[in-house]
């Protein structure tokens, strides 16, 4: 027998058990830091906050007298407002306290951030989100029906536009979307262009010599040349559904059925901008059909009988238009479907409006309610 060799053998058998991960207790396990504890706390305000534009944001840091802050950094919406020293502290309270105004800024979600600095050379943050509504209170118009226009019964609307004496309209629905071209006066359909059947049409406009129109949730947008109808090219978007579309003369205006409006390059239908939109009492969600009016941009609600007037630059909703009862109980089918579809003659400064499977389209003047 080699003794030896046994030895040598148990000894290599015992390190190599010792060193493999092994089962159980034995199992090495990841060891986590405690989360570094905060030297000032946020008390004011500790919970995401709601305030109409223009309010001030009382700001209320709780810092210990063992703590020596040099300063604080104030941001909102990523942009730095203002450096708060640390000297303004009230060390009887034990608190430094400021107001932040907020006049310029935009309606919908942002974020307040402080940044501290400590006279060692540390420093930590505080942040909050905020959201801005309207601090405008919409006007509330009506409506009268100027004069009463043919619609074909079979569209289901989805864009509409009228330019240069052509009413433009895009249909939507798997099977039935198109592009069309149609006489006002009679409601004649004089060219059309239908979509895939795979493809669910949706908002359309005319810019310089082109046509776009949007689909719903294929991400994919068309270009045709105004006069033939002829596919220019496909244009690919980022937004998960495509609901309306218009231009301010440089940039396509998108809408997604949520309260966001988009600001595209006609080009590479990149977004260059985009808005949030509230009016006093909250977000205005369901955005659909979309027109630039004046400067202004009008959207049809989704389910409402309501078009609201929005600020481009502020997102600021500052007037709604009910246009409840415009198409009579007698007018309606079964077929018959939701108001959407806003057309300007700039020329003549007539406003038309229409609906999903409506038999009429609407030239109409908006009157301020009361």
């Amino acid at each position: 027998m080699n003794l030896p060799g046994v030895i040598l053998f148990s000894i290599l058998f015992f390190i190599s058990q010792s060193c493999s991960p092994g089962t159980g207790s034995k199992e090495r396990r990841p060891v986590t830091s405690p989360a570094p504890s905060r030297m000032t706390s946020l008390v004011e305000p500790a919970a995401p906050v709601t305030i109409p534009l223009g309010e001030e944001i009382h700001v209320v840091l709780s810092i210990p007298d063992s703590v020596s802050v040099d300063s604080v950094n104030v941001f909102l919406g990523g942009k730095l407002k203002g450096t708060i020293p640390g000297s303004s502290r009230d060390r009887a309270k034990g608190t430094l306290e400021f107001t932040l105004p907020t006049s310029g800024e935009k309606t919908g979600e942002s974020g307040l951030r402080l940044r501290l600095f400590f006279t060692g050379g540390e420093s930590e943050n505080h942040s909050v989100q905020v959201t801005f509504l309207s601090n405008v209170k919409p006007v509330e118009y009506s409506y009268q029906v100027v004069k009463e226009y043919p619609h074909d019964v079979e569209a289901y609307t989805q864009g509409l536009e009228y330019v240069d004496g052509v009413l433009y309209e895009g249909t939507g629905n798997y099977g039935t979307s198109s592009l069309r071209r149609v006489i006002l006066e009679t409601g004649e359909v004089t060219k059309i262009r239908d979509l895939d059947q795979s493809l669910f049409g949706e908002g359309i406009t005319v810019l310089g010599q082109r046509i776009y129109q949007l689909t719903y949730k294929a991400q994919v947008g068309f270009v045709y040349d105004k006069s033939t109808f002829e596919e220019i090219q496909k244009v690919y978007y980022q937004n998960k559904e495509g609901w309306g579309l218009t231009n301010n003369g440089e940039e396509l205006i998108m809408s997604d059925g949520t309260n966001v409006i988009y600001f595209l390059d006609p080009e590479m239908f990149t977004i260059n901008r985009q808005i949030e939109v509230f009016h006093d009492k909250g977000p205005a969600d369901n955005l659909n059909e979309l027109e630039y009016i004046n400067g202004k941009i009008w959207a049809n609600r989704y389910y409402t009988d309501e078009i609201v007037i929005i600020n481009p630059e502020t997102g600021i909703v500052e007037g709604r238009i009910n246009l409840k009862g415009i198409l009579k109980p007698t007018e309606r089918k079964p077929s018959t479907d939701v108001l959407n579809g806003i057309a300007w003659d700039r020329q003549g400064n007539r406003i038309f409006v229409t609906g999903k499977r409506w038999p009429l389209l609407f030239q109409i003047k908006i009157i301020p309610s009361g």
